[in-house]
Order: structure tokens, then C-alpha cells, then sequence
């Protein structure tokens, strides 16, 4: 009997091919900030992961591919595929830094800590108000813009988490998100804080680093988000934000030069440039899937009918004068529930806020990135503009 091959679509393919790659870069984010081995394989374990994906993916392309004609519209996807192999190996490039006990110079650790999106391990005590809870019901990312990457129970480690998954008095949660909500999470977990004061020296290359692991992270989910929803106001976004990335990485370079002439550990120092040459792969992929995108590759009929079955949307808008989203925060808005919608990013000027937190106030000229159904992201637009 001949076997009959039932691919998933190429959206849901996609779609968790972006989910394994954000989950792989927090991970190896966090196994370098917490010095965590454990944490570093997984990453290495998720790599095989992504190859089985990118495995379908060209498994698809050969199904449908009939014709030269054909085999140039199944192009654009496999660079998708190709660009997600390379963020593959980027995470773990760095993952094997920490796997190898590579010595790391501390100023990767201190720019990873102020980060805009915060990565944090937190224990959870008796005294909980969140234990013996399922995630779906403490809705954490909704309610205070915290992401649970990873469980560690009685030594073992459940990654990924779930929406079923419970937490639990001893679990040790590996989470990410801004530091109002990292500070909240903390509370509802039982009395502890982290004690952290940065150390003395290379304020520059802290900051430079901090700033470009923030961009890479923003500009992989956006490109996703591109393909995902056939967006080219976002490819263009992601083009915008590779130029900022890329001074901020020439600035970078210069600094551990020169700092490298006073520096008595430069295996330290050629370890941070390793970490940053990760971080500028990962870069570089975005740019690879908006590039299929910016170009118009016309993709398969195949893949045109998946990624058309989506129900969202994404769009950007400027918030003006006369909106009456200005002075008002996230919270007080509640464009989920109002409209359908939800802001992933907001550029100010020349800052860029990635899943901003509820208090965010939204202010004229700010520049709102939507994601939700069509209808709410034509909404959201309609408001920013003030019509």
C-alpha cells in the first residue's frame, strides 16, 4: 500500500518553527546569565527539534514541486527554513559556551540583566499565592507581560511549558518579561528578591550588547510575523531596525578593541565576541526572512493557501495628536477586549519597546506595532490616526 503523506499546513509549520527558535534564544540567554549547563543543553536538544521541522518543510517543497516554474515559487519558504537553521545554530554557539564552562566575561551577563525584557529565575515558596496553579489560569501574560520558558521540578527540568502546566511550592521558575512584571511575579511567589549591582567598567559595550540582544530578539519575532501574515509594513520594520542594530554592533566591536589593551583576561573578552557574533547570526536571519518578503518572491500556491487560512493580521499605525489613545495606558485601554487587538511593539522615537507592559502610557507620535483579527487591527489603525 503506498504511504499517503499529511503534512501539517506550512502556517503551523512556520509557526512553531518560530516558537522553538524564540524558546531556543531565551534559553541560551538564560544558561549564559544564570551560568546554567542544564539550560544550555536544552537548547542543544530543541536544535534537533528545529531540524525535524525544517525536515517537513523540504519534505513539502518536494511533494509540490512539479516544474521549474514551480520550484522557483517554493524558494521563499526554504530560505525561511534556512535563515531558522541559522538562528538554530546561533543559540547553540552560545549555548556551547556554557556547556564547555568557557570562561565569559562578566559584562555579557550584567547587559543581559538590563535588558529591556528581563530574564529571571524564580523559586516558588510554601506561602505562594500562585501554587497548585494551572499557567492558563494565572494568565501571567496577559496580566503582567511574564512568559514562563521553563520548569524545573525535583531536579527535572519541563521544557517547554504548557497552558495545562501547574505550578507548584519547590518549582523553579525560568521566566521573561519587563521588570514591573518580573517584580510582581516575584511577590506572588513568596518573600525573595534578587540582589544585582552591576560592576565597574565597559558602561559602553554593557549598554551596546544589552540594546543589540534586545533588537535580534524583536527583529526574529517580526520577521516571523512578516511571513506569517504576509506583511510588508513589517519587513520594512525589520529593515529599520537592522540599521540601528548594525551601529550598534560596529560601536560594539570598537569598544572591546580598545578595551581589549587594558583587559588581563582576553579569553574572556574573545568568548564576549563570541557571544556577540551569535547575536549578529541571529540578526542577520531576520533580515534573510524579510527578504523574501521586501522582494515579492511569489510563493506556492500551496503556501499561499496556508498562510491565507490565518485568521490574524498585523499593521502598524502612528499614534496622533488627536487620538484619543494618547495618555492612556495599555491597561486602561484594553484594545484584546475593546477591539480584537493587541500592541506587540511601540517605537519612541528612537527606542523600541517589544510586548510593552500594561502601565505603558501610549504617546503622540508614538509608533504602535498591531497583531490581532482583521477587523481590530483596522480598528486600532483607525484610533491611532484619530478618525
Amino acid at each position: 500500500m503506498v504511504e499517503v503523506f499529511k503534512p501539517k499546513s506550512v502556517r503551523e509549520l512556520l509557526t512553531e518553527m518560530k516558537n522553538v527558535s524564540d524558546l531556543m534564544i531565551d534559553l541560551a540567554y538564560a544558561s549564559v546569565l544564570l551560568k546554567n549547563r542544564e539550560l544550555a543543553e536544552r537548547v542543544h536538544e530543541l536544535e534537533a527539534k528545529m531540524d525535524e521541522l525544517m525536515y517537513q518543510i523540504r519534505t513539502i517543497a518536494a511533494v509540490v514541486t512539479r516544474n521549474v516554474h514551480e520550484a522557483r515559487k517554493i524558494t521563499g519558504i526554504l530560505q525561511v527554513a534556512i535563515a531558522a537553521e541559522s538562528i538554530s545554530n546561533a543559540t547553540g554557539d552560545i549555548a556551547d559556551l556554557v556547556r564547555s564552562r568557557a570562561r565569559i566575561h562578566p559584562v555579557v551577563q550584567d547587559a543581559f540583566r538590563v535588558s529591556d525584557e528581563k530574564i529571571a529565575s524564580i523559586k516558588i515558596r510554601n506561602i505562594s499565592t500562585i501554587r497548585d496553579k494551572k499557567l492558563c489560569d494565572l494568565k501571567l501574560a496577559s496580566s503582567i507581560g511574564v512568559s514562563v520558558l521553563a520548569i524545573k521540578r525535583r531536579g527535572e527540568w519541563i521544557i517547554p511549558v504548557t497552558r495545562e502546566s501547574f505550578v507548584l511550592s519547590g518549582d523553579t521558575l525560568i521566566v521573561k518579561g519587563p521588570p514591573d512584571g518580573i517584580t510582581m511575579l516575584c511577590g506572588m511567589a513568596g518573600p525573595s528578591k534578587e540582589s544585582w549591582t552591576p560592576r565597574d567598567g565597559l558602561p559602553s559595550i554593557r549598554k551596546c550588547l544589552a540594546e543589540m540582544r534586545d533588537l535580534s530578539s524583536l527583529m526574529v519575532d517580526m520577521g516571523y510575523s512578516s511571513i506569517l501574515f504576509g506583511s510588508r509594513e513589517i519587513a520594512e520594520e525589520v529593515r529599520e531596525i537592522n540599521e540601528k542594530f548594525e551601529k550598534l554592533s560596529s560601536r560594539l566591536w570598537i569598544s572591546v578593541l580598545r578595551a581589549a589593551r587594558h583587559e588581563k583576561d582576553v579569553i574572556t573578552l574573545s568568548n564576549l565576541l563570541r557571544v556577540v557574533r551569535a547575536i549578529e547570526q541571529i540578526s542577520n536571519a531576520a533580515n534573510s526572512i524579510v527578504d523574501v518578503v521586501l522582494r515579492g518572491v511569489e510563493l506556492h500556491p500551496v503556501f499561499v493557501q496556508a498562510l491565507a487560512e490565518a485568521d490574524e493580521q498585523i499593521g502598524r499605525e502612528t499614534v496622533s495628536e488627536r487620538s484619543k489613545f494618547v495618555g492612556r495606558s495599555l491597561k486602561e485601554l484594553n484594545l484584546w477586549t475593546t477591539m480584537g487587538a493587541y500592541v506587540l511593539m511601540i517605537k519612541r522615537g528612537k527606542r523600541y519597546i517589544f510586548d510593552p507592559p500594561r502601565r505603558t502610557r501610549i504617546r503622540a507620535g508614538d509608533l504602535l506595532i498591531v497583531r490581532g483579527s482583521g477587523g481590530g487591527v483596522g480598528m486600532v489603525k483607525k484610533m491611532a490616526r484619530g478618525s
